[in-house]
């Protein structure tokens, strides 16, 4: 997928600074380094201070309700588990 910038690329592809991308959600966040996996969302991009696009998680959580499967179920569908739920909508 390409990011914003190139230098957003290049982070998120590497791994070594503490900025995600979490597709199923469209959401960007740096990462708290404290063993969890709990993060800070972010709406600008550090390198190149364009906005980023709005995440996706509210709409997530309404979609799954809709079908009436909780967060963590094992039942949800494999599209909700990528960026495939929101992509195919656009097309």
């Amino acid at each position: 997928m390409n990011h914003c910038c190139e230098e957003m690329n290049r982070h998120i592809s590497e791994g070594e600074v503490a900025i995600c991308y979490i597709p199923r959600l469209r959401e960007y966040g740096i990462l708290i380094l404290d063993g969890g996996s709990a993060k800070q969302s972010i709406k600008y991009c550090p390198w190149c201070g364009k906005e980023l696009p709005n995440s996706l998680s509210e709409q997530w959580f309404d979609e799954l309700e809709k079908i009436g499967i909780e967060p963590g179920d094992s039942r949800i569908p494999k599209e909700f588990l990528s960026d495939e739920w929101w992509t195919l909508k656009k097309e």
